[in-house]
């Protein structure tokens, strides 16, 4: 009966008009809070986070842990060699992807992309046949920030009247409300104050997004975000020259406070390899895409088929981009900037890359419970981002403090096994070619993306031992809080630049690091 009545308040807020959709939201509070946390689970408890580990996947990962700690009892030696072949693999693979961004081509994979900033790929359409595009802005806790972005989406190149931005606020955040409402907001922008209720996690909060949403296609901004004054244009017209399998195109994002310290500047590089240069690359090699938290924009109907967003997973967007592949759709991207701001302080950055690295294992174990459909839904091409790229990071990060301790012991002679002394030098030479490789790709991204001093990407193989912590963190997480959320503060780099210091797509020198 709750499946029944989940289904039945969803459709009645989908199709009805603002005033009936507040009316629901008033006097079904309750039904439509539970859609939001307990739809998705519901209808596709197979895709759902909730459900858990499979008995396999808790046995493989007992063994494999007593594996490992076996092996550094009996051959140290030989352990090293196996992890260093784990991470040579992974980084050749990032390689490879990344050299397709290089060379990436247009959706068809063989015309030249146009370089940020330049014309679009795609003839534009006219605006009496653009479609209706609904704007989700989720803000929890915003109020520094979200005033800015109020008046940047007034700016929006867009038709007023075939746009609507929903505001998607919390009734136990006051200040949030009142900056928005302090925003001057343009007539197309809507406040929907949410109904209470467990989790309180960013997809729960666009889930109701979703069933108000009016628009034809849908587009994701988070609240320090100033994207492209053309993007839904841009995006508009890649959607009208795809085909029905293309469910969502993903934009850049780049920080716009780069200078702000060290960490910043090698987390917009970290930025411009992955949205400038993977995953461009893995369009180019027709795979999978995790997709970004923002500025990923959908056909609302493709994406009420999906089921939206699972409000257990406590970050959607990787989930959700394995989920389109998973059922036959497919994932572009588009050269467009969204301007985000970075984390530049240690603490905040630990919390929001555990959650990172928590959702890409979440997401691994939903997609792996059965693996032979897993092989059957993203054949072999799929099935290697999905363990390669989106388990391969935290993964990685996870053994890498073996790696490095085992190698520092190897290196000094003080292994208590001498069984595999041989392998050694290999294993020197392969992490030597790995740490070279995540430099060169690093500085070829970092320069694209029109950042100042790329040659600090050499600092890059530092700067990853933050991942260590937040790895260990996200395991830790895992077992004991798989669903709790940790907010990432935003404003406390000065504010966010507004687009007129940083234009959408400029190739000038963004930062000095």
């Amino acid at each position: 009966m709750a499946g029944v009545v989940g289904t039945d308040v969803a459709g009645a807020l989908a199709g009805g008009g603002v005033a009936a959709q507040e009316r629901i939201l008033a006097e079904r509070s309750a039904e439509v809070a539970d859609e939001m946390a307990n739809g998705f689970t519901r209808r596709h408890p197979e895709f759902a986070a909730k459900s858990g580990f499979a008995r396999w996947q808790l046995a493989a990962v007992a063994v494999a842990v007593a594996g490992v700690v076996a092996g550094v009892v009996v051959a140290p030696l030989v352990v090293l060699a196996l992890l260093t072949a784990v991470a040579t693999a992974y980084s050749l693979l990032h390689a490879v992807v990344a050299l397709a961004g290089l060379r990436r081509g247009r959706r068809t994979g063989t015309e030249p992309e146009a370089e940020a900033g330049a014309a679009p790929d795609d003839p534009p359409v006219p605006d009496a046949r653009l479609p209706f595009y609904t704007v989700l802005v989720p803000a929890y806790r915003e109020a520094e920030v979200i005033g800015g972005l109020v008046r940047h989406l007034a700016g929006l190149d867009y038709p007023p009247d075939r746009l609507e931005v929903l505001v998607l606020v919390e009734r136990h955040d006051p200040d949030t409300l009142r900056a928005v409402l302090a925003a001057d907001p343009p007539d197309f922008l809507r406040v929907v104050r949410l109904p209470p209720g467990p989790p309180q996690t960013k997809p729960r909060s666009v889930n109701l997004g979703l069933m108000l949403a009016r628009g034809d296609l849908l587009v994701i901004f988070d609240a320090e975000d100033r994207p492209d004054p053309a993007q839904l244009r841009r995006v508009a017209a890649r959607f009208a020259a795809g085909d029905e399998q293309l469910a969502c195109v993903q934009a850049r994002l780049l920080f716009h406070n780069a200078a702000v310290n060290r960490l910043t500047t090698q987390f917009a590089m970290e930025y411009a390899l992955r949205f400038g240069l993977s995953l461009p690359g893995m369009v180019r090699l027709r795979l999978p895409i995790p997709l970004g938290g923002t500025s990923n924009h959908f056909r609302t109907a493709t994406l009420r088929a999906l089921g939206g967003w699972d409000a257990w997973n406590v970050t959607e967007d990787a989930d959700l981009g394995m989920r389109c592949a998973a059922l036959g759709y497919r994932t572009e991207t588009v050269e467009s900037v969204t301007w985000e701001e970075a984390v530049d302080t240690l603490g905040p950055f630990i919390r929001q890359r555990t959650r990172w690295f928590k959702r890409f294992l979440l997401t691994t174990v939903v997609h792996t419970r059965h693996p032979l459909r897993t092989l059957r839904r993203f054949r072999a091409s799929g099935t290697l981002v999905l363990l390669g790229v989106v388990a391969g990071a935290p993964l990685t990060a996870l053994l890498q403090p073996v790696t490095t301790a085992l190698t520092v012991l190897a290196v000094g002679g003080r292994l208590w096994s001498p069984t595999g002394s041989g392998l050694v030098v290999p294993v020197l030479v392969a992490q030597a070619g790995s740490i070279a490789a995540q430099v060169a790709i690093i500085f070829a991204a970092a320069g694209r993306a029109g950042l100042a001093a790329p040659w600090r990407a050499v600092f890059a193989p530092l700067y990853s031992v933050l991942w260590w912590v937040a790895a260990w963190r996200a395991v830790f997480q895992l077992a004991f809080s798989p669903f709790s959320w940790e907010k990432t503060p935003h404003g406390a780099a000065g504010g966010v630049r507004e687009p007129d210091a940083a234009p959408a797509g400029a190739r000038g020198r963004v930062g000095t690091g």
